[in-house]
């Protein structure tokens, strides 16, 4: 066979080296002239490895999340904890410093989302045009049929006005006097509001044309833990709102970096939140174990920035900033104008109430720092129980001093609870912070007490008998 006639062959056949047929591939073999594992087993052994090593992993976090956070671990009861931050858009993290406003001191930016949901009906709430966290703007007109609450105060007070009114509306309407009617819920409270804010934020809403009803206010914590660690070692007035120097001190380089710092923690306490809500994180004890590490390293991150940030000794600030220069010749006699401005605020919004035909009711919160306010088990104390926290102080000293002219204004007239002791008998786990926030079975609890409180004064008023504001 000549060379073409080879070549010919040699296509269709196997191919053919000058030194004899080249041998076939084959997978490589080990010592003992045995193959190794194919590619795809060797991916499949390595999964089962890797999913045996998570696996190891989640088991060992189980115990080490009791031992981190005081109590069993929880899918739902984590997803709750972290449910208002996971809900917040990107972003908002930068609204942490709220907007000077003429007449209240200060609301939020208006926004589609305030990051807080409304557990009656699963929607999250917005933050309306007049800066304040509720679905409505709050001005409203009586008509027949309806029946107009406006909700006064801080972060509790706010926090209620979203998921507290729902348990209240419930325990109104099993009066006669309240049965079948609408209810509309004017949420106009905001986080670290204190006395004259909620003053001159219904002066403010009855001046442009709204009307109530009922007026609820709950207070007391916000009035007399603020001042020492906010305002005043910037010497400002204690009537003022809080922080008032960082809110109009934009001159001082200081309070700006301080505001940028604590908005980046903000966001990353919120961008955290997210990624442990979404899956496959949300149901693995490891991933919510990182979240709890990290999100209470933020925490502490943020408190010592807003403690370095309130020990700043300034040597002048303008009077803007300031207000009224005002020396104490001790820290009783501050907290007495402390509760002084709280019970004559309380008197002027009854004065602003009674003749437009409101009714107006006046509630003290609870506070862990409150001494013997609230039995604690171990799990709710790790949470809920700073010893060192510089709110402490403030409540020790002021509390007594709100209940003692809590009781004056009784005598002069207005419809006040002391709720302090609300807690008193209830071993539950109820707060869900070392400032002063309850859970949802919290709320509930303060709903029922308001609810109970406005439908005896009623119950009173209808049976011939003295109600406060008849005294």
């Amino acid at each position: 066979m000549d060379e073409a006639k080879a070549s010919k062959v040699n296509q269709g056949g196997a191919r053919t080296r000058r030194d004899g047929p080249e041998a076939p591939r084959t997978a490589p073999a080990d010592a003992t002239g045995r193959r190794g594992p194919s590619r795809g087993k060797r991916v499949a052994f390595a999964a089962i490895l890797l999913g045996m090593a998570w696996l190891s992993c989640e088991v060992a976090a189980w115990p080490l999340y009791r031992i981190v956070a005081g109590k069993p671990f929880s899918w739902s009861g984590l997803q709750e904890e972290r449910r208002e931050r996971a809900g917040r858009p990107e972003g908002i993290g930068a609204g942490v410093m709220s907007r000077v406003h003429p007449y209240v001191g200060y609301v939020q930016d208006p926004s589609p989302s305030s990051g807080q949901v409304r557990l009656a009906d699963g929607k999250t709430m917005p933050i309306s045009n007049f800066g304040y966290i509720d679905d409505k703007d709050p001005i409203h007109k009586r008509e027949p049929g309806k029946v107009i609450v406006g909700i006064l105060g801080g972060s509790v007070a706010s926090f209620f006005g979203v998921n507290g009114v729902h348990r209240l509306e419930e325990v109104l309407k099993t009066s006669p006097e309240y049965a079948g009617k609408e209810f509309v819920f004017v949420n106009a409270a905001l986080g670290g509001y204190k006395q004259p804010q909620q003053l001159t934020t219904l002066a403010y809403l009855t001046a442009l044309g709204g009307e109530f009803d009922i007026v609820v206010n709950i207070d007391g914590f916000n009035e007399v833990a603020l001042h020492e660690l906010e305002n005043a070692g910037h010497h400002v007035f204690p009537a003022f709102p809080r922080s008032w120097h960082a809110r109009v001190g934009l001159d001082d380089p200081r309070l700006a970096a301080s505001k940028a710092a604590m908005a980046a923690i903000e966001e990353s306490r919120n961008a955290w939140a997210r990624w442990a809500s979404d899956p496959p994180w949300r149901w693995s004890i490891l991933g919510n174990l990182v979240w709890k590490l990290r999100d209470r390293r933020l925490e502490r991150d943020a408190y010592e920035l807003v403690k370095a940030h309130q020990e700043l000794k300034v040597r002048s600030e303008p009077y803007v900033a300031t207000g009224p220069a005002r020396d104490f010749a001790s820290r009783d006699e501050l907290f007495e104008m402390l509760a002084s401005i709280w019970s004559n605020s309380s008197l002027g919004l009854r004065g602003l109430c009674e003749p437009a035909g409101t009714r107006y009711f006046h509630f003290l919160q609870p506070n862990q720092y409150d001494g013997d306010s609230k039995p604690m088990v171990s799990a709710e104390r790790r949470v809920a129980f700073n010893e060192g926290h510089p709110y402490r102080k403030g409540v020790q000293s002021g509390y007594p001093l709100l209940r003692r002219n809590g009781a004056t204004l009784r005598e002069r007239g207005v419809s006040f609870h002391d709720l302090s002791g609300l807690f008193r008998d209830r071993a539950e786990g109820l707060y869900v912070d070392d400032c002063c926030h309850f859970n949802q079975r919290g709320l509930d609890i303060m709903a029922e007490a308001i609810g109970r409180a406005i439908l005896d004064d009623s119950a009173r008023s209808r049976d011939g008998g003295s109600t406060p504001a008849s005294r």
